[in-house]
């Protein structure tokens, strides 16, 4: 019991100790008082944000369950699906119209994306194919919104037109956008009945890769107006696409998107401002996936190994920086305060014969 309540003392005595460390260095507690808040917050917006991507996350019972059945058979054979909508009484008018949009520097596609780019059109052939060059993507900015080309032109980087002209292009005739890396497995008109759909991808947020809408879709119209005020530069060249353009902006404007607009959990995902979010279970390498994944571009520079990492590990990173920082602030309360009693001033024998005299 005595060992229980030293504990206790020594536990209570080192709080003390640090609320009056802190109320004497103001500036050192307004950094850990915003430190504490910025973690509180970024942990609350993490969490707010995954599941929100999960309550709006397309399952299979948003199928038809023929279509369910259908497929089902087909994994378990290892044969192509075999469905036919238009006699599935339960599957609704499509609503993302039947277009597909790819883009590339030029007409010449390399020969490890050939076999990509040519299975999404043998597996649905009732599609418009739409191939855009960086030629015809200019043009295409010029002629419907002029008032991007400034800064479309002034990206310094390549890959950040090619993020660019995918939001644009949805946004003026919807349909379905699909990176040169992926490939298509079996059809995709299942995935046509929400009016806008994006995948989650590892360990955070939503990929741009793939993406789909309803021409002039609300969400697609904002993150094509929001592009020109988050322009800028940020340390380098991965870091600037990433966050001006790439995901993480589009993971952004979802994130302000779920919480001012579609922020019922209870609201259906095939509402017409409803913005959908395909899982890992129809996007990454399962049997129920939709897409296969060839090797991707090669755009990322030397720092993209960096920004990975931190990105992957960013919870380890910020645990780590605030017991890093609580140890070197016991250190240095330790420090202060062995330095404080070592000069305290011990009164001389006059002063002791003064005190004693009255």
């Amino acid at each position: 019991m005595e060992s229980m309540w030293w504990l206790l003392r020594r536990v209570w005595g080192s709080f003390v100790a640090l609320w009056n460390f802190l109320w004497l260095h103001a500036f050192l507690s307004f950094f850990t008082t915003s430190l504490v808040f910025l973690l509180i917050s970024l942990t609350q917006s993490f969490v707010e944000f995954s599941d929100s991507l999960k309550s709006h996350s397309i399952t299979l019972h948003n199928f038809s369950p023929a279509y369910v059945t259908a497929l089902n058979e087909s994994i378990s054979l290892g044969q192509p699906i075999q469905f036919d909508a238009a006699a599935d009484n339960t599957t609704s008018p499509a609503v993302i119209p039947r277009i597909i949009h790819r883009t590339y520097k030029t007409e010449d596609i390399p020969s490890h994306w050939k076999e990509t780019y040519e299975s999404c059109r043998t597996m649905n052939p009732t599609y418009e194919q739409y191939f855009w060059t960086d030629e015809s993507a200019r043009q295409f900015i010029e002629a419907h919104f002029d008032w991007f080309l400034p800064t479309y032109d002034a990206y310094p980087y390549n890959i950040q037109r090619a993020d660019a002209i995918r939001y644009f292009l949805l946004w003026h005739y919807g349909g379905v956008y699909i990176d040169m890396d992926i490939a298509c497995r079996r059809p995709l008109d299942p995935l046509l009945d929400f009016s806008a759909w994006m995948p989650k991808t590892q360990p955070y947020g939503v990929s741009n890769d793939l993406m789909a809408s309803t021409p002039g879709h609300p969400f697609i119209t904002k993150v094509a107006l929001g592009l020109h005020d988050h322009d800028g530069f940020y340390l380098s060249k991965y870091i600037t696409v990433f966050f001006t353009t790439g995901p993480m902006y589009l993971s952004r404007m979802l994130t302000e998107w779920f919480r001012k607009v579609q922020n019922g959990p209870g609201e259906p995902i095939t509402m017409p401002h409803g913005v959908a979010i395909l899982p890992s279970l129809m996007y990454d390498t399962t049997a129920y996936s939709f897409f296969g994944h060839a090797p991707g571009s090669t755009w990322h520079g030397n720092d993209v190994a960096v920004v990975s990492y931190l990105y992957k590990h960013w919870r380890k990173i910020c645990l780590g920086v605030v017991v890093l920082g609580l140890l070197v602030l016991t250190v240095y309360i330790l420090w202060a305060r062995r330095r404080r009693s070592k000069y305290t001033l011990i009164p001389d024998g006059h002063d002791v014969e003064a005190r004693l005299s009255r």
